[in-house]
């Protein structure tokens, strides 16, 4: 985990130390074009007291709010990731498991045992 807030800090934040509780939550398989896509979601909190300004080499990078979220042009997985999140993920502590069957992401949670 720790690599991959390195990478996160490198894109989006300044400081490592400006995030907690950075959790993956979603593992997304689409397959397109002759390979299986599979995505990886990770959610955390900004610290209290970091302001909201980022700069990115990855897209837009800013807050929007979650009545405009739906509208926003995404890639397939991520609209079905963020829609099952708002109604569903955002109450549970679960890793969930989605595959998109060409209409739809299908989720699951995925418990350790």
């Amino acid at each position: 985990m720790e690599g991959k807030l390195r990478n996160m800090a490198s894109i989006y934040i300044s400081r490592e130390d400006e995030i907690e509780n950075l959790c993956l939550r979603y593992v997304t398989l689409r397959r397109t074009k002759g390979e299986i896509r599979q995505n990886y979601y990770f959610f955390a909190n900004l610290k209290e007291g970091i302001g909201g300004e980022f700069c990115s080499n990855e897209g837009i990078c800013k807050w929007f709010p979650l009545s405009e979220i739906a509208s926003l042009e995404m890639p397939f997985t991520s609209k079905y990731v963020i829609e099952h999140y708002l109604n569903e993920g955002y109450n549970t502590n679960m890793i969930y498991g989605g595959v998109a069957d060409g209409k739809k992401v299908v989720f699951t949670e995925m418990p350790e045992f």
